[in-house]
Protein backbone atom coordinates (compact mmCIF):
# COMPACT_ATOMS: atom_id res chain seq x y z
CA UNK A 1 0.00 0.00 0.00
CA UNK A 2 1.59 3.21 -1.34
CA UNK A 3 1.42 6.71 0.44
CA UNK A 4 -1.46 8.82 -0.51
CA UNK A 5 -3.99 5.55 -0.31
CA UNK A 6 -7.25 5.74 1.89
CA UNK A 7 -6.71 2.80 2.28
CA UNK A 8 -5.82 1.04 5.76
CA UNK A 9 -2.48 -1.49 5.26
CA UNK A 10 -3.25 -3.73 8.08
CA UNK A 11 -0.65 -6.11 10.13
CA UNK A 12 -2.99 -9.02 11.59
CA UNK A 13 -1.95 -9.00 15.05
CA UNK A 14 -4.05 -7.64 18.09
CA UNK A 15 -3.68 -3.90 18.90
CA UNK A 16 -3.17 -1.92 22.42
CA UNK A 17 -2.93 1.72 21.49
CA UNK A 18 -3.16 4.49 19.41
CA UNK A 19 -0.11 6.77 18.85
CA UNK A 20 -0.94 9.90 16.47
CA UNK A 21 2.20 11.14 13.99
CA UNK A 22 2.22 14.20 12.73
CA UNK A 23 3.43 14.08 8.87
CA UNK A 24 3.53 17.23 6.27
CA UNK A 25 4.83 16.21 2.41
CA UNK A 26 5.25 12.80 0.52
CA UNK A 27 8.82 12.80 1.43
CA UNK A 28 7.95 12.49 5.26
CA UNK A 29 4.92 10.31 5.18
CA UNK A 30 7.87 8.00 3.39
CA UNK A 31 9.85 8.29 5.90
CA UNK A 32 7.49 7.61 8.78
CA UNK A 33 5.93 4.88 6.90
CA UNK A 34 9.57 3.00 6.66
CA UNK A 35 10.12 3.61 10.40
CA UNK A 36 6.76 2.01 11.11
CA UNK A 37 7.49 -1.07 8.52
CA UNK A 38 10.88 -2.09 10.13
CA UNK A 39 9.33 -2.31 13.24
CA UNK A 40 6.64 -4.69 12.05
CA UNK A 41 9.83 -6.88 9.94
CA UNK A 42 11.28 -7.07 13.44
CA UNK A 43 9.00 -8.06 15.86
CA UNK A 44 6.94 -11.00 16.77
CA UNK A 45 3.44 -10.62 17.95
CA UNK A 46 3.74 -6.51 16.99
CA UNK A 47 0.75 -4.51 16.02
CA UNK A 48 0.97 -1.92 13.52
CA UNK A 49 -2.04 -0.46 11.61
CA UNK A 50 -0.82 2.12 9.16
CA UNK A 51 -2.97 4.80 7.73
CA UNK A 52 -2.61 6.81 4.45
CA UNK A 53 -3.92 10.03 4.26
CA UNK A 54 -4.41 12.70 1.80
CA UNK A 55 -2.76 12.56 -1.23
CA UNK A 56 0.72 13.61 -1.58
CA UNK A 57 1.10 17.59 -1.17
CA UNK A 58 -1.53 18.13 1.18
CA UNK A 59 -1.52 17.93 5.54
CA UNK A 60 -1.78 14.22 6.67
CA UNK A 61 -1.67 12.31 9.68
CA UNK A 62 -0.43 8.63 9.84
CA UNK A 63 -2.01 6.88 12.16
CA UNK A 64 -0.56 3.71 13.98
CA UNK A 65 -1.86 1.42 16.06
CA UNK A 66 1.04 -0.11 18.28
CA UNK A 67 1.18 -3.15 20.48
CA UNK A 68 4.11 -2.82 24.20
CA UNK A 69 6.73 -4.71 23.69
CA UNK A 70 8.15 -5.80 26.99
CA UNK A 71 11.59 -7.02 25.83
CA UNK A 72 12.82 -9.50 24.01
CA UNK A 73 11.59 -12.87 23.40
CA UNK A 74 12.43 -16.18 23.80
CA UNK A 75 15.72 -16.81 20.84
CA UNK A 76 15.84 -13.03 20.60
CA UNK A 77 14.91 -12.89 17.24
CA UNK A 78 12.98 -9.77 17.22
CA UNK A 79 15.57 -6.91 17.30
CA UNK A 80 19.72 -7.04 17.62
CA UNK A 81 21.90 -4.82 20.12
CA UNK A 82 23.85 -1.58 18.82
CA UNK A 83 25.80 -0.91 22.11
CA UNK A 84 25.69 2.37 24.15
CA UNK A 85 27.12 4.72 21.64
CA UNK A 86 24.40 4.84 19.61
CA UNK A 87 22.25 5.90 22.80
CA UNK A 88 24.82 8.43 23.64
CA UNK A 89 24.09 10.90 20.31
CA UNK A 90 20.72 11.80 21.54
CA UNK A 91 21.23 10.89 25.23
CA UNK A 92 24.42 12.63 25.84
CA UNK A 93 23.79 13.95 29.23
CA UNK A 94 22.37 10.66 30.57
CA UNK A 95 25.10 8.62 28.94
CA UNK A 96 27.69 10.94 30.45
CA UNK A 97 26.18 10.22 34.51
CA UNK A 98 25.88 6.28 33.53
CA UNK A 99 29.77 5.93 32.42
CA UNK A 100 30.83 6.85 35.84
CA UNK A 101 28.34 4.58 37.65
CA UNK A 102 29.14 1.12 38.99
CA UNK A 103 27.15 -0.17 35.91
CA UNK A 104 29.18 1.97 33.44
CA UNK A 105 32.10 0.26 34.81
CA UNK A 106 31.09 -3.27 35.39
CA UNK A 107 33.18 -5.02 33.39
CA UNK A 108 36.46 -3.55 34.58
CA UNK A 109 35.13 -5.56 37.67
CA UNK A 110 35.67 -8.53 36.33
CA UNK A 111 39.41 -8.32 35.60
CA UNK A 112 42.74 -9.15 37.73
CA UNK A 113 43.12 -7.13 41.04
CA UNK A 114 40.27 -4.66 40.47
CA UNK A 115 36.89 -4.90 42.91
CA UNK A 116 39.37 -7.01 45.12
CA UNK A 117 37.67 -6.39 48.31
CA UNK A 118 34.02 -7.50 46.84
CA UNK A 119 35.15 -10.41 45.28
CA UNK A 120 36.85 -11.23 49.09
CA UNK A 121 33.52 -10.84 50.20
CA UNK A 122 31.97 -13.25 48.35
CA UNK A 123 34.73 -15.91 47.72
CA UNK A 124 35.65 -15.27 44.25
CA UNK A 125 39.67 -14.66 43.39
CA UNK A 126 40.37 -11.22 43.16
CA UNK A 127 43.29 -12.47 41.19
CA UNK A 128 41.58 -14.28 38.20
CA UNK A 129 40.37 -12.67 35.02
CA UNK A 130 36.70 -13.39 34.53
CA UNK A 131 36.35 -10.69 31.62
CA UNK A 132 36.01 -13.75 29.42
CA UNK A 133 34.07 -16.02 32.24
CA UNK A 134 30.41 -16.23 29.89
CA UNK A 135 28.61 -16.83 33.50
CA UNK A 136 29.82 -13.25 34.12
CA UNK A 137 29.77 -11.41 30.62
CA UNK A 138 26.08 -11.74 30.33
CA UNK A 139 25.46 -9.55 33.12
CA UNK A 140 28.49 -7.32 32.48
CA UNK A 141 28.21 -6.81 29.49
CA UNK A 142 25.18 -5.59 26.97
CA UNK A 143 23.55 -8.87 25.09
CA UNK A 144 26.73 -11.46 25.38
CA UNK A 145 25.11 -14.36 23.32
CA UNK A 146 22.76 -12.69 21.55
CA UNK A 147 22.67 -11.17 17.90
CA UNK A 148 24.78 -8.17 17.69
CA UNK A 149 25.89 -8.01 21.70
CA UNK A 150 29.40 -8.46 23.13
CA UNK A 151 31.91 -10.57 22.29
CA UNK A 152 34.92 -10.99 23.82
CA UNK A 153 37.33 -8.91 20.74
CA UNK A 154 40.78 -10.37 20.29
CA UNK A 155 43.28 -8.19 21.92
CA UNK A 156 45.44 -7.31 18.40
CA UNK A 157 42.20 -6.59 16.51
CA UNK A 158 41.73 -2.67 17.67
CA UNK A 159 39.03 -2.22 15.38
CA UNK A 160 37.09 -5.07 17.35
CA UNK A 161 38.80 -3.86 20.83
CA UNK A 162 36.31 -0.18 19.76
CA UNK A 163 33.57 -2.08 19.15
CA UNK A 164 33.43 -3.71 22.04
CA UNK A 165 33.58 -0.97 24.09
CA UNK A 166 30.25 -0.04 22.95
CA UNK A 167 28.85 -2.98 24.47
CA UNK A 168 31.15 -2.89 28.23
CA UNK A 169 29.45 -2.50 31.25
CA UNK A 170 25.63 -2.96 32.15
CA UNK A 171 24.56 -0.70 29.33
CA UNK A 172 21.40 1.38 28.12
CA UNK A 173 20.04 -1.67 25.87
CA UNK A 174 20.44 -3.89 29.29
CA UNK A 175 17.74 -2.40 30.89
CA UNK A 176 15.53 -0.70 27.58
CA UNK A 177 16.44 -3.60 25.54
CA UNK A 178 18.10 -3.83 22.40
CA UNK A 179 17.96 -1.26 19.86
CA UNK A 180 17.98 -1.92 16.05
CA UNK A 181 14.55 -0.41 15.63
CA UNK A 182 14.15 2.13 18.23
CA UNK A 183 16.82 3.40 17.77
CA UNK A 184 15.88 4.67 14.35
CA UNK A 185 12.91 6.13 15.67
CA UNK A 186 14.65 8.10 17.70
CA UNK A 187 17.10 9.19 14.58
CA UNK A 188 13.57 10.25 12.95
CA UNK A 189 12.24 12.48 15.80
CA UNK A 190 15.45 13.83 16.51
CA UNK A 191 16.29 15.39 12.84
CA UNK A 192 12.56 15.98 12.94
CA UNK A 193 12.21 17.21 16.06
CA UNK A 194 8.53 16.74 16.50
CA UNK A 195 7.19 15.23 19.98
CA UNK A 196 6.37 11.92 20.36
CA UNK A 197 4.74 9.64 22.52
CA UNK A 198 6.97 6.45 24.63
CA UNK A 199 4.30 3.85 22.95
CA UNK A 200 6.08 5.07 19.91
CA UNK A 201 9.20 3.32 21.29
CA UNK A 202 7.95 0.44 22.95
CA UNK A 203 6.19 -0.63 19.67
CA UNK A 204 9.79 -0.26 18.74
CA UNK A 205 11.04 -2.83 21.21
CA UNK A 206 12.09 -0.52 23.87
CA UNK A 207 11.17 -2.36 26.79
CA UNK A 208 8.80 -1.20 29.61
CA UNK A 209 10.97 -1.05 32.85
CA UNK A 210 9.89 -3.46 35.48
CA UNK A 211 11.51 -5.88 38.24
CA UNK A 212 12.27 -8.50 35.16
CA UNK A 213 15.05 -5.89 33.72
CA UNK A 214 17.11 -6.31 37.49
CA UNK A 215 16.12 -9.67 38.58
CA UNK A 216 17.33 -11.13 35.45
CA UNK A 217 21.01 -10.72 36.81
CA UNK A 218 19.70 -9.57 40.47
CA UNK A 219 18.90 -13.42 41.61
CA UNK A 220 20.67 -16.57 43.01
CA UNK A 221 22.65 -17.17 39.96
CA UNK A 222 25.01 -14.20 40.69
CA UNK A 223 27.77 -14.88 43.05
CA UNK A 224 27.16 -11.22 45.24
CA UNK A 225 23.60 -12.19 45.94
CA UNK A 226 22.75 -13.88 48.99
CA UNK A 227 20.19 -17.29 48.36
CA UNK A 228 16.61 -16.51 48.77
CA UNK A 229 17.35 -12.43 48.90
CA UNK A 230 14.07 -10.37 46.94
CA UNK A 231 15.05 -7.66 44.66
CA UNK A 232 13.41 -4.56 45.76
CA UNK A 233 12.98 -3.24 42.25
CA UNK A 234 10.69 0.10 44.13
CA UNK A 235 13.92 1.08 46.58
CA UNK A 236 16.60 0.10 43.95
CA UNK A 237 15.80 0.67 40.16
CA UNK A 238 17.03 4.20 40.00
CA UNK A 239 19.92 3.26 42.00
CA UNK A 240 23.50 3.62 39.88
CA UNK A 241 22.10 4.02 36.60
CA UNK A 242 22.26 6.90 35.12
CA UNK A 243 21.27 11.00 35.86
CA UNK A 244 17.17 11.19 34.74
CA UNK A 245 16.25 14.74 33.17
CA UNK A 246 13.31 15.64 31.10
CA UNK A 247 12.86 14.39 27.73
CA UNK A 248 12.11 17.82 25.65
CA UNK A 249 10.49 16.09 22.57
CA UNK A 250 8.79 13.44 24.54
CA UNK A 251 4.48 14.61 25.01
CA UNK A 252 3.14 12.94 28.13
Amino acid sequence: MLPGSSNWTKCDTGVSELARWPTSKGAEMKTRVAVCAAAVIGAMGLSVQILAGPPAGSDTVAAVSVAAVTGVTDGDTQYTYVGSKKCKKCHMKQHKSWAKTKMGKALETLKPGNAKEAKEKHGLDPAKDYSTDPTCLKCHTVGFGHEGGYTVPDASDKKAVRKAKSFAGVGCESCHGPGSAYVKVFDEIMKSKRKYKVEELYAAGMRKIDASACTSCHNDESPTTAPGTTFDFDAKKDEGTHEHLPLKQRDG
